[in-house]
């Protein structure tokens, strides 16, 4: 019969709920306490709201260890008993060297990326931004450094030109799910053993977003849709992001793809926006579907600020120029 391992968890999504299920349910494992942030204000009613983390661990009556600001070394009292593992998914904490030292055997972290490529917070948007086809998961032993730890195995996978970043993330967690338990036993056992990974990525941060992030200037968007060109002097003042730019300039992507992909990979947040020139001055717009006609795209669904989400067609004649 095989060992059981003990196992403290770091994270606070339905990603992190995933792989501790599985882990719960391998009859493997033996979970002793989550770390999570408490319950965090939602929606315009700012209703305190428990994460997805939290719920699963109420529901099986593990310890929840809560956690804002900065991890400081005193929370390690409240992390008794001293696990086998640390499991970190998205955790949203910069986590320190006493924490990463806590578990006898391993830290383990789960990026969804092929590392060393897209270290840091948004692989899965950056991959989408970027047009790339494939990408993978990986399990990974912690270290101080971001994403640089040793590789204990990946799984690639074909990048569906239907994802939003919402299904990239979830097939990624799914597939590591999958594997964690055996993974984290042979880890324990001695038979799989941690590759270095490179010092350096071929690849940029995958920084977090801001919501500027996703704005793209009209006057960009118009031309690359076909749109007849406005002369309101507003939106000359309205540049694309700099993140938006970096990428057409790293990948010599046209705008048509740049778009494209920016409009699935940023759904649905930060989300493709701009301002939107009207009869009545300018008005925030989302892009919430394109479709790529040839080197041009066709606007398909928008959501004009205070409005529902509606087909551009409905909503054209707001343009000034149109």
């Amino acid at each position: 019969m095989s060992a059981i391992y003990t196992v403290g968890v770091a994270g606070s999504t339905q990603h992190t709920r995933i792989c501790a299920e599985a882990l719960r349910t391998s009859g493997q494992f033996e979970i002793l306490w989550v770390v999570t942030p408490p319950p965090q204000p939602i929606g315009r009613k700012q209703i305190l709201t428990k994460n997805p983390l939290q719920l699963w661990a109420e529901e099986h009556h593990f310890p929840v260890v809560f956690v804002e600001g900065k991890l400081r070394p005193e929370l390690q009292d409240q992390l008794e008993p001293q696990p086998d593992f640390l499991l970190v998914v998205d955790f949203g904490y910069l986590v320190p060297q006493w924490l990463l030292a806590w578990p006898q055997i391993a830290p383990l972290n789960i990026h969804p990326s092929l590392l060393p490529r897209w270290r840091g917070s948004s692989p899965g948007q950056f991959v989408m931004l970027y047009g790339e086809k494939t990408s993978a998961v990986t399990i990974m032993i912690m270290g101080e450094g971001l994403d640089t730890g040793p590789l204990l195995w990946q799984e690639e996978f074909a990048v569906d030109s239907n994802w939003t970043q919402t299904e990239y993330y979830q097939h990624s967690f799914e597939l590591a799910a999958r594997a964690l338990p055996q993974v984290m036993q042979e880890v324990a056992a001695g038979t799989r053993l941690p590759t270095p990974q490179p010092a350096e990525s071929p690849t940029p941060i995958a920084k977090r977003f801001k919501k500027d992030d996703g704005f793209i200037s009209w006057k960009t968007l118009a031309a690359t849709a076909g749109l007849p060109e406005t002369h309101n002097p507003e939106v000359q003042d309205h540049q694309t992001s700099q993140l938006l730019v970096e990428v057409q300039q790293n990948t010599h992507h046209s705008w048509t793809e740049v778009i494209a992909n920016a409009v699935q990979g940023l759904s649905p947040w930060p989300g493709v926006w701009t301002y939107l020139p009207t009869t009545k001055g300018l008005k925030r717009m989302k892009v919430l579907s394109v479709h790529k006609l040839g080197d041009k795209i066709s606007l398909e669904q928008v959501q004009i600020e205070g409005q529902q989400p509606a087909l551009w067609n409905e909503v054209k004649t707001l343009y000034a120029n149109q």
